[in-house]
């Protein structure tokens, strides 16, 4: 059985995934404002977005969380690869099987679809 929209929404709202997920952001953003604005599209929406998001994480954090835990990594971590329904019982254990790394990639892969690009 696959992992369903359910188990996403019981992920998002756990404490410590969305700590996680917060934790993550900050890298992400972080490392955003180290890239070089000639080589990186978008740098300067994503650098501005990565200013808001260090100045705020609490702000941003249950957007991040909603998104990541889409992520056909993480739900599939926290499900056991679709074997294991999220309820409000298990998931703080559940979520603690999801890595670091697909939190991170989760986070970084989406960062770009939570800014506005400028009109051409």
């Amino acid at each position: 059985m696959p992992a369903s929209l359910s188990d996403q929404n019981v992920l998002s709202g756990d404490p410590g995934f969305i700590g996680r997920v917060r934790a993550a952001m900050i890298s992400t953003s972080l490392t955003i404002k180290l890239e070089s604005p000639l080589t990186v599209p978008f740098h300067r929406e994503r650098e501005t977005y990565a200013v808001a998001v260090l100045n705020s994480p609490d702000t941003f954090k249950s957007t991040f969380a909603n998104i990541v835990s889409g992520d056909a990594g993480v739900i599939s971590d926290a499900t056991a690869a679709g074997t294991v329904v999220l309820t409000g019982a298990n998931v703080a254990a559940q979520a603690a099987l999801v890595t670091d790394a697909h939190i991170a990639a989760a986070v970084n892969n989406s960062y770009n679809s939570l800014f506005r690009t400028p009109m051409a």
